[in-house]
């Protein structure tokens, strides 16, 4: 953009000059023509800097599939395998075709899960991306946000802890079992934030002070077997670890899985989380008694 301007500087510079020196017509002359070829200069930077960051790529847009790409391309591109990956779709219930809501372009459903994979993978620009999917830019970023959509819609009740909830109390065992001093535990809550740009408007509400720059945050409870069993989010910078855990309902919703289960489960967190009857949390204060001190140190290494 700069460099277009600059540009039609020189093109007004340039006629400007032609009448400038009305006693030495030919000095106009020759300041008319350096500007003129320091235009030709801009167009030539123009069209280098167009070739370099934003190259043309023929695609033919032909849709893409797991069958396009063989074993080592999908561990390689993907981080799943084809079998993995077939049962990762079913899982989050990708649908068999997708519809940009803006374009209204008809996608198909796996082509558009690669593609974000691929995204949250890898590093590339929409050019390399569009030299692996054989798609316009366009397209990878249709598929891309179509997809995102899919997903994190899908996150708001399939990452739900009450589909844990027969397995809750053999998860409690597990980590007793391998030497969890607390009981009745069987997975761990937490906050965690990322970073984003300043937002343009209410900036204020999405700024951390602790770590003094623009968030969101999220909660995570994670379960014995690596996973996460409940997500809420986003919530904006601001917003403490007990806020959350109150916008996110779980402890009414924890009360009522451990009525049915009939038996007490617990969940573990860090100090900044209320105590109740279903979430223990680690010591709070300077003067913290011993036996707790040794328990908050025995379950910080879980």
């Amino acid at each position: 953009m700069q460099m277009e301007d600059a540009k039609e500087k020189l093109v007004r510079l340039g006629r400007s000059m032609g009448g400038a020196f009305p006693a030495n017509p030919e000095l106009g002359i020759v300041f008319s023509s350096g500007f003129s070829l320091l235009s030709l200069q801009c167009d030539l930077l123009l069209e280098e800097m167009k070739r370099r960051w934003n190259p043309y790529v023929g695609v033919s847009n032909r849709p893409q599939t797991l069958d396009d790409f063989d074993d080592d391309e999908l561990r390689g591109c993907f981080r799943f395998g084809r079998e993995e990956l077939r049962e990762l779709m079913e899982l989050l219930e990708v649908p068999p075709t997708f519809k940009a809501p803006g374009s209204g372009r008809i996608f198909n459903g796996e082509e558009a899960f690669l593609v974000l994979l691929r995204r949250l993978a890898g590093r590339e620009t929409g050019v390399h991306l569009a030299t692996i999917f054989d798609r316009s830019q366009s397209g990878i970023s249709e598929m891309y946000n179509v997809a995102l959509t899919h997903v994190y819609a899908f996150s708001a009740t399939g990452m739900r802890l009450e589909l844990w909830e027969e397995e809750l109390p053999n998860f409690a065992r597990i980590l007793r079992e391998h030497g969890c001093p607390l009981p009745h535990c069987f997975g761990f809550i937490d906050g965690t934030m990322f970073d984003i740009c300043r937002p343009i408007v209410a900036q204020e509400s999405m700024y951390n002070g602790w770590k003094r720059g623009h968030k969101t945050k999220y909660q995570c409870v994670v379960l014995p077997n690596f996973l996460i069993g409940d997500w809420h989010g986003p919530e904006t910078g601001r917003t403490n670890d007990s806020a959350m855990l109150a916008n996110s309902r779980l402890i009414p919703r924890l009360e009522l899985m451990k009525d049915n289960v009939g038996r007490p489960l617990y969940l573990y967190g860090d100090s900044a989380y209320p105590a109740c009857g279903v979430l223990k949390r680690a010591p709070k204060g300077s003067r913290i008694p011993s036996d707790e001190a040794e328990l908050a140190t025995a379950m910080s290494k879980y």
